[in-house]
């Protein structure tokens, strides 16, 4: 399957707790997902590559679209060992 590629205004980011840590995590439509990472516009071609690796590997992905740079995405359901025991808090 292909990563679903969104304008980053379609999206509802909110912070969660993992490993110790808190990380970047966003809503679209009923599917959450936590980022794997950010890239510049000049490397549109390396995250659509990763995305697209990940969508390979089984796992949900999404790509998020700014002015100054793609997030890639990837689902809290994936079957990824480090996303399995994701306890999440909205952020307020």
């Amino acid at each position: 399957m292909l990563p679903l590629v969104l304008s980053h205004e379609l999206v509802h980011p909110f912070k969660f707790w993992y490993d110790h840590e808190l990380q970047e995590g966003m809503c679209s439509g009923k599917e959450l997902y936590r980022l794997v990472e950010k890239f510049a516009t000049s490397d549109r071609q390396r995250a659509f590559g990763l995305a697209v690796k990940l969508a390979e590997q089984g796992s949900q992905v999404c790509v998020t679209c700014m002015r100054a740079e793609y997030c890639v995405w990837v689902s809290l359901r994936s079957k990824m060992p480090q996303l399995q025991k994701v306890a999440i808090t909205l952020a307020a």
